[in-house]
């Protein structure tokens, strides 16, 4: 059920210059209950590239462009300062949706990767979580990869991944563990496996989940604050080279919408969905994995 609060919102969406994050810039504004007057933040690493996407959106006067690249210190603290002298230092909706995919099986792809993925959303949400008015939400947006490859690793990981009382020293060391042995090729000795399709990007999507869930417990108690993650399928994207048999990005957009618009009493705080459902930490569906793996290893070879 979406929400019709007509209170005036200012919602950051990352990543938003094109793809799913475009999408739901695009549906935030068509919504027919949607407060013309909510402040829409289009957050863009490349200016130019924001620009076009504020001109195909026909420029709306709420639409701003935000420059901000989640892999950068610098970039961060630049527009967290813009958000305080601009919008007064508030926020109420913060959709972390820039992302990326390694390009190859590099160790610098893989450490990008988390940087982006896994870093990045860390560092983004230490700056602005503390601009969020009450009941702010904060989507951080997975994959259900993420849940697949947790299967596939050890039960040593999976305790450490799924812990209740795992702190962000304790993932952050995990994902440097995990770049380590990367690095070496000694992934399996720590209890990864070596053969899995986009392990990297796996990794990091692990890791993003497991810090919603953290995240969700350190903010309970601070202004009703609510933090989820959620998948959006497997969209055609840029990420994918709009892969054969994806979904519409707007599918995507519409998985992270429902988390954004849904009363927050129907929703279980640091919980993973996917199109309107709760999905598991780890996936428990063998034959899912199993075609997840065959069908991303043709797709691979045949790059």
């Amino acid at each position: 059920m979406a929400s019709t609060n007509q209170q005036q919102r200012i919602i950051l969406i990352t990543g938003a210059n094109k793809g799913i994050g475009f999408e739901v810039v695009k549906k935030l504004i068509e919504q027919p209950f949607s407060n013309s007057k909510d402040i829409i933040l289009l957050g863009s690493r490349d200016i130019k590239r924001g620009e076009d996407a504020l001109k195909q959106l026909g420029s709306p006067p709420n639409v701003h462009l935000l420059q901000l690249d989640t892999s950068s210190k610098e970039s961060i603290a630049t527009a967290t300062n813009e958000i305080k002298q601009k919008y007064g230092g508030h926020l109420d909706v913060i959709i972390n949706n820039a992302g990326i995919v390694p390009r190859d099986n590099t160790i610098q792809a893989a450490r990008e990767t988390q940087a982006t993925n896994y870093h990045g959303v860390k560092m983004l949400n230490e700056h602005l979580i503390p601009l969020l008015r009450e009941h702010g939400r904060v989507v951080n947006v997975a994959s259900s990869i993420g849940p697949m490859a947790l299967h596939c690793f050890s039960k040593d990981l999976q305790e450490k991944y799924t812990s209740e009382t795992l702190t962000k020293e304790q993932l952050d060391l995990l994902v440097e563990e995990f770049l380590s042995a990367y690095e070496s090729n000694n992934v399996e000795k720590i209890g990864y496996r070596p053969d899995l399709p986009y392990l990297a990007y796996g990794v990091s999507k692990v890791a993003l989940i497991a810090l919603t869930r953290i995240e969700a417990r350190q903010y309970s108690g601070a202004q009703n604050i609510f933090i989820y993650s959620v998948c959006p399928g497997y969209c055609a994207t840029d990420l994918n080279n709009k892969a054969d048999g994806a979904r519409p990005a707007a599918l995507g957009a519409d998985s992270i919408l429902y988390v954004v618009d849904t009363p927050n009493h129907e929703l279980e705080n640091g919980g993973f969905y996917l199109d309107g459902k709760k999905e598991p930490q780890i996936c428990m569906d063998e034959a899912k994995v199993q075609f997840f793996i065959q069908t991303s290893k043709k797709h691979l070879e045949s790059k």
